[in-house]
C-alpha cells in the first residue's frame, strides 16, 4: 500500500510540474519565486514559444526587450501576464530572424533573459492581419473603395451592403458605412491580391433605417494598413434610392 501511496503521488508531482505541451520551447516562471527557471531559451526561426508561470506566489509575463523602433511603443514579442499555474504562448517569437533577444517579466523587470534564435528554419512572413512596423518599408497601400449597390432593396435582399476594394499591395481594410450619424454596416477584408469585392453585414440600426427610407446618402470609409503596418485611409459615397 505505501509503493501505491509513494507512486500515486509521483504521479501526481508530475502532471503539476510537466512542461507543457503549447509551443516548440518553452520559457519557465518559478517555481522559485520571482525567477526565470530557463533564462536562456534557444528555437529556431519560426519555431513558438509557451509561458509557463511555475511561480504559486506572483503573477508573471514574458516581455522583449526590444521594441520595433524609438517610440513605437511595440514590444517585438510577449506573453499575456499568467496567473500562478497557467500556460499561454509568447506571441510574436514566430516572426523573429536569427538573433539573440533579451527579454523581462514587465511586473519584475529585475527577472531577465535571452531568447536565441538560431539559422535553422524559416521565419513566418508578416502579413496585413499580423503586421509590424518595417523601416524598410515606409510606403502605405495605394487603397480605393467604391460602393457597389445603387437601390435601398438591392442591400435589403442582400442583408449587406456590397463593396469593390482596391489596393497595390495586400492590406486589410476596416470598413464604415454610415448615414449620417447611423452605422448602416461595418467589416474588416483581407485583400490578398489587387482587388476583392466583398459584403459589409447590415447593423440592426441600419436594416431599420433602410426599410423605412425613401433614399439614403451612404458614406464608406476605410482605413487600411499594409504587412509593415502602414497606414491608409478611403472614403466613398453614393446615394441609395
Amino acid at each position: 500500500m505505501r509503493r501505491l501511496a509513494t507512486g500515486a503521488a509521483l504521479v501526481v508531482a508530475g502532471a503539476l510540474w510537466a512542461a507543457p505541451a503549447l509551443g516548440s520551447a518553452t520559457i519557465t516562471a518559478g517555481p522559485t519565486p520571482d525567477t526565470f527557471a530557463t533564462p536562456e531559451v534557444t528555437i529556431d526561426q519560426g519555431q513558438n514559444v509557451a509561458f509557463q508561470n511555475s511561480d504559486q506566489t506572483a503573477f508573471h509575463d514574458v516581455t522583449a526587450d526590444q521594441t520595433a523602433g524609438a517610440g513605437a511603443g511595440r514590444t517585438l514579442f510577449g506573453s499575456a501576464t499568467m496567473d500562478p499555474g497557467k500556460t499561454g504562448a509568447v506571441k510574436g517569437v514566430e516572426f523573429l530572424t536569427t538573433g539573440d533577444y533579451p527579454f523581462h517579466c514587465s511586473i519584475h523587470p529585475f527577472m531577465k533573459g535571452t531568447l536565441h534564435v538560431t539559422a535553422n528554419g524559416t521565419p513566418k512572413t508578416r502579413t496585413p492581419e499580423n503586421p509590424f512596423p518595417n523601416p524598410k518599408d515606409a510606403v502605405p497601400p495605394d487603397a480605393r473603395v467604391s460602393i457597389l449597390d445603387s437601390r435601398i432593396s438591392g442591400v435589403l435582399f442582400h442583408t449587406g451592403v456590397r463593396v469593390r476594394l482596391k489596393t497595390d499591395e495586400p492590406a486589410r481594410f476596416k470598413l464604415t458605412a454610415k448615414s449620417g450619424k447611423t452605422q448602416i454596416a461595418a467589416g474588416t477584408v483581407v485583400v490578398k491580391g489587387k482587388k476583392r469585392d466583398a459584403k459589409l453585414r447590415l447593423t440592426k440600426k441600419g436594416k431599420q433605417l433602410l426599410f423605412t427610407a425613401n433614399s439614403v446618402k451612404l458614406k464608406l470609409v476605410a482605413k487600411v494598413n499594409d504587412a509593415a503596418d502602414n497606414r491608409a485611409s478611403a472614403s466613398a459615397t453614393r446615394v441609395l434610392r
